[in-house]
């Protein structure tokens, strides 16, 4: 589609937004499991390895959690298979699941962090 034919129709566009009703099925998560792995992160992106891009009202880094293999496709949720991802590489994930991402996401829960022997403070599991 050619830039006037799109301009031409976002501009026909109805200005008022439609609703639908839509029905989902959403899986129980772990409060400790997402816990950890953004402890686990200490920060950073478990993908990109950048800084999260803010602190929370918390004081908290903003990282959001992410199953390498998806929930609905069958995946656990455990610590193995969740990351803590800035929310840029979290929908690229969605998007794209690169399988070069995944392999590195898997090598990130590979290396099994003891954070009780990190930081001297009882783990969260």
């Amino acid at each position: 589609m050619s830039d006037s034919e799109l301009l031409s129709r976002a501009k026909k566009a109805p200005a008022t937004a439609g609703s639908r009703t839509v029905i989902t099925a959403q899986y129980g998560r772990s409060p400790y499991v997402a816990a950890y792995a953004k402890r686990r992160a200490a920060g950073i992106c478990e993908l990109c390895e950048k800084p999260a891009p803010f602190i929370t009202k918390d004081g908290e880094p903003y990282l959001e959690c992410h199953h390498i293999e998806w929930l609905a496709r069958g995946g656990e949720d455990t610590i193995e298979n969740t990351v803590a991802l800035c929310p840029n590489c979290h929908r690229k994930m969605h998007v794209l699941n690169n399988s070069t991402d995944i392999t590195h996401l898997n090598k990130k829960t590979g290396e099994n962090i003891d954070l009780q022997n990190q930081d001297n403070e009882p783990s969260l599991l």
